[in-house]
């Protein structure tokens, strides 16, 4: 059959393409769009060898290290038991490609359209353009971008930021622009409504997936370097063990917020002193949200 022949005959889904920065359930924007729509909905990570087994232009280090590697392998395991408790599955292709895996998806399925969040740095929105290229070449549906790494909504913003900059010379100055005439969105505006079948298996189960999330060492290929992995011990120099995913971030604010006021009681910020009672290494005088903001395990 012709491609487009066969893609009509094709279960017709849309694809939620997860990235190493959204990887979360909650006021997660592309993924509520998704279910709203009525549609079967495949939920895809890509272990593009680019990033994962690539190494910089400059000095050729690895792009993502053993540790930093370890931690997307904890937070999208995570990721895969929020969507399995929800109905549904996470399914993860690796050594391949993120445009060759678009293309095997346009093989194996009609794609009403791919939600994902949008890029701005110049080598992931190659990559999208690339996506955008398979889908319009196979005729399949739209590659569709949303807003999901900001604290302020680029939607709710009362004014443009591609215009002239001439107000925003200072920090100070863009952050009280903001702060007077834009508001937070809550993040119970993005809460998914989840799609589900009529009562039957809503779960889209692709058989090129990955049968099982692979090792550091496989996600890395030859960047691997044993000596840089200390696998699941916590470096004894450490403060905190950093475990990945929406489950392990979401105790932490829990804890650091609520539970134990470390906020009000403890926190000193990045300011170092020779002071110990005011050193910004002991546990609590940081958040150390960090690690799961950036792989967006936690909404800003």
């Amino acid at each position: 059959l012709a491609p487009a022949a066969a893609a009509a005959m094709a279960r017709r889904v849309n694809v939620v393409w997860f990235k190493c920065t959204d990887l979360r359930v909650h006021d997660h924007a592309a993924l509520r769009a998704a279910h709203a729509e009525g549609l079967p909905v495949l939920h895809l990570y890509i272990f593009d060898p680019f990033f994962h087994a690539g190494r910089t232009r400059l000095c050729g280090f690895p792009k993502t290290g053993a540790l930093r590697t370890r931690f997307q392998l904890e937070a999208i395991a995570d990721l895969r038991k929020s969507l399995e408790a929800q109905g549904h599955a996470l399914c993860t292709r690796s050594q391949i490609s993120t445009a060759a895996c678009f293309e095997e998806i346009c093989n194996d399925f009609s794609v009403a359209g791919v939600f994902a969040f949008r890029e701005v740095c110049s080598e992931e929105l190659d990559i999208e353009r690339k996506v955008r290229e398979v889908l319009r070449r196979r005729s399949q549906g739209p590659l569709r971008l949303f807003w999901g790494f900001e604290l302020y909504h680029h939607d709710d913003l009362n004014f443009d930021p591609t215009r002239a900059r001439g107000p925003f010379n200072s920090y100070t100055a863009f952050r009280k622009r903001l702060e007077e005439n834009s508001w937070v969105r809550p993040s119970s505006q993005e809460t998914p409504r989840w799609f589900h079948a009529g009562g039957g298996d809503a779960a889209v189960r692709w058989p090129r997936a990955d049968s099982e999330l692979p090792s550091v060492r496989e996600v890395m290929g030859s960047t691997y370097d044993p000596a840089s992995d200390p696998g699941d011990d916590t470096d004894p120099r450490a403060e905190l063990r950093w475990r990945g995913g929406e489950t392990a971030a979401l105790a932490r604010v829990r804890e650091y917020l609520w539970e134990e006021d470390s906020l009000g009681s403890e926190y000193v910020g990045a300011t170092m002193t020779m002071d110990p009672a005011k050193s910004c290494m002991r546990d609590k005088a940081m958040s150390k949200l960090s690690p799961w903001l950036a792989h967006g395990c936690l909404s800003p």
